[in-house]
């Protein structure tokens, strides 16, 4: 090989070279705003969801449920969805009630309802919270019953009540069936409770005062239900209080 040529062949290798760190520097460059672009994707959609516990955004929200939701979420962005797609999944699997913007709820609603058609069971429960102002623990027990109605025309089944806390206990009845109480494990994967269409039932929510979990102070107690209503597949009554001696 004659110098000509050593030399060409040199430059040649330089030019491979600067090509192939042009690469990799591009690639590192395409990546970091990829992850920029996910990290703000993420911020973005936590800030307008919450946990169904909870009236805080996840992005201040550390609870197991808001944990579970948000790993969803993320497995949802690596997809490539759009936003309005991930709120949509997010409400089909969870609640509508765990989207906090008011906007994006309506219009997920609109389309779950449109999804469903007229013939579905509607899960009402009225009032979904109430305070008790203030009692003392010497009190025992305090109990609230919430009216549960369905007002969809298929049966509405509920597969699934319990409580955020041990010191807490949930039951439902439907005209003469009465559950037993569940806690904080829910009921039996085999259990169910059937509300026929126009029809009603009570949800009993009890908390126990002399359990270690109450202490004095602002108490916060919830009761989560599950069904096969479309829309609303979780829903959660809540009672409040603030505990004395």
């Amino acid at each position: 090989m004659g110098a000509h040529q050593r030399q060409e062949a040199k430059v040649k290798k330089m030019v491979w070279l600067l090509c192939f760190l042009m690469v990799i520097t591009i690639s590192g460059f395409s990546q970091n705003i990829f992850a920029q672009n996910t990290d703000d994707l993420k911020s973005d959609i936590y800030s307008k969801l919450k946990c169904c516990a909870c009236e805080i955004s996840f992005d201040k929200c550390v609870c197991p449920e808001a944990k579970e939701i948000k790993a969803y979420v993320d497995a949802l962005i690596e997809t490539g969805l759009t936003k309005d797609e991930i709120f949509y999944r997010v409400a089909k699997k969870f609640s509508l009630n765990v989207i906090l913007d008011r906007q994006i709820k309506g219009n997920v609603e609109k389309k779950l309802i449109n999804e469903a058609g007229g013939k579905r069971p509607q899960i009402i429960l009225e009032p979904t919270s109430f305070d008790f102002g203030q009692f003392s623990k010497k009190q025992n027990r305090v109990s609230k019953i919430f009216q549960l109605s369905n007002q969809g025309s298929q049966p509405l089944v509920i597969t699934n009540i319990k409580t955020s806390c041990p010191c807490a206990s949930v039951s439902l009845k439907v005209d003469k069936n009465k559950s037993r109480f569940f806690s904080t494990e829910g009921s039996p994967k085999d259990w169910q409770m059937e509300v026929k269409a126009g029809q009603n039932g009570e949800l009993e929510l009890v908390v126990d005062l002399a359990s270690p979990h109450v202490k004095t102070g602002k108490l916060i107690r919830d009761a989560l239900l599950t069904s096969n209503d479309p829309i609303y597949p979780e829903v959660t009554v809540r009672i409040e209080a603030y505990v004395t001696e």
